[in-house]
């Protein structure tokens, strides 16, 4: 994505006002950064601005959850401190963010860090220095088949996702359009990036030798108009496509579900998990989308459709304890970003607990290899967030999900827990 280098050099002035209010981390007593005798320091970058704010609840739930933590004594002692920078989802401003979270802040792990092309451009940097890049907020197979495998020339065996990984998702997606329309005529709309890329290969394994049934796949760049969107999902349309596949960010999501109502097409519509937020749906709705029957997966609990369980009891407490009335009435609608932070804080606080008393970034990277969480509140009964050595992909698991009831409607899963997936 083009740079726009004096709105750069603006922003960049702005995070360094910011640096320089904030508090930086305390000097470490055991000569780990960001782990003094009270707290531990970490960080992390997201678009709280730009074309994927829509994601921005994610660092708000998990800094929630830290506090739900912290407000019990922390972990061993400590408490959580999270510094979080504003990086627009632009490499460019990724890579600064991330140098002044390590070098200046001196952070002891980035967590939970949003997107593809921002971790990619930083996980040599923080590799090269023993940094951990984890639970990033992006499904790519990268990070967890570079543990072991070189990539870009070297293994990041200081990098870990959380989520299932993109390929995987669209595998079953592939497995589901061979069994209820094994002759569809499939159109693709993706991100041109590795972001898309990850999904659209994914996509032509499991379809196997019927990757031929693919008649179009087109390419977006992030950050391009509604109309530039509409015209490739029309696109699809020419080339005879009956089936719509949407590997997209949830802005060009809601455009491309808009432009379908518009052409008064009503193809089998399947929406990558990434944007099929509740309220991402809604928005859709509003904007003219006809929803029934849009398929997609989840692996998390949903606070609309099940909310009296027990975690989704837990996750109203601690969004509602934020005090902000808007945080509530986005949970209360549907926004899932919050559950996924929140499960993501709880995996993070996990690990650490079982990185001893005085963890170090190894131990913590250690913890991490080594999870085995079959109680995390807010990730989709039966499921599970488990790592060895040989199991790099933290989440495995995906459950598929319909829509139903239209511009008030919501998700249903359905069918069985496809396990195993990467």
């Amino acid at each position: 994505m083009a740079v726009n280098r004096k709105k750069l050099g603006a922003l960049l002035c702005a995070l360094a006002v910011g640096i320089a209010v904030a508090s930086t981390a305390a000097a470490s007593h055991s000569g780990t950064p960001g782990v003094t005798k009270k707290q531990i320091v970490i960080g992390g970058t997201f678009p709280y601005t730009g074309g994927a704010s829509l994601y921005k609840t994610i660092p708000t739930a998990e800094q929630a959850y830290f506090a739900y933590v912290n407000a019990k004594g922390g972990v061993n002692g400590r408490t959580i401190k999270d510094i979080t920078k504003d990086d627009a989802y632009n490499p460019a401003q990724t890579v600064p963010a991330v140098q002044q979270l390590v070098e200046q802040d001196h952070v002891f792990a980035i967590v939970g860090s949003l997107g593809t092309a921002p971790g990619l451009a930083t996980w040599g940097y923080l590799n090269q220095n023993k940094v951990p890049q984890v639970l990033l907020a992006t499904g790519d197979a990268y990070w967890g088949n570079c543990v072991h495998h070189a990539c870009d020339g070297s293994t990041k065996p200081w990098t870990t996702g959380w989520q299932p990984d993109y390929p995987g998702e669209a595998k079953l997606y592939a497995k589901y359009i061979l069994k209820t329309k094994p002759s569809a005529k499939i159109g693709v709309l993706y991100q041109n990036d590795a972001y898309g890329k990850n999904y659209l290969t994914g996509l032509k394994t499991g379809l196997g030798s019927n990757k031929g049934q693919i008649v179009d796949a087109e390419p977006y760049n992030f950050g391009d108009s509604a109309q530039v969107v509409g015209a490739h999902v029309g696109a699809l349309e020419a080339h005879g496509a009956d089936t719509v596949v949407i590997f997209a960010t949830p802005t060009a999501s809601i455009q491309a579900l808009a432009t379908l109502a518009i052409l008064h097409w009503s193809p089998l519509t399947i929406l990558n998990n990434v944007s099929a937020n509740r309220l991402f749906m809604l928005a859709a709705a509003q904007n003219g989308a006809s929803l029934n029957g849009v398929v997609s997966t989840t692996y998390i609990q949903s606070q609309t459709a099940t909310p009296s369980t027990k975690g989704m009891k837990l996750a109203k407490k601690i969004i509602d304890s934020v005090g902000s009335a808007s945080l509530s009435q986005d949970f209360a609608a549907g926004d899932n970003n919050l559950v996924y932070g929140l499960a993501v804080g709880y995996t993070f606080v996990d690990a650490l607990k079982h990185a001893g008393q005085n963890p170090t970034r190894a131990s913590f990277m250690k913890a991490l290899r080594n999870l085995d969480e079959t109680k995390n509140p807010f990730i989709y009964p039966g499921m599970s967030v488990q790592t060895s050595k040989k199991r790099t992909f933290p989440m495995e698991q995906l459950i598929l999900e319909k829509w139903a009831g239209g511009g008030t409607g919501d998700w249903g899963t359905f069918g069985k827990i496809a396990s195993g997936l990467k």
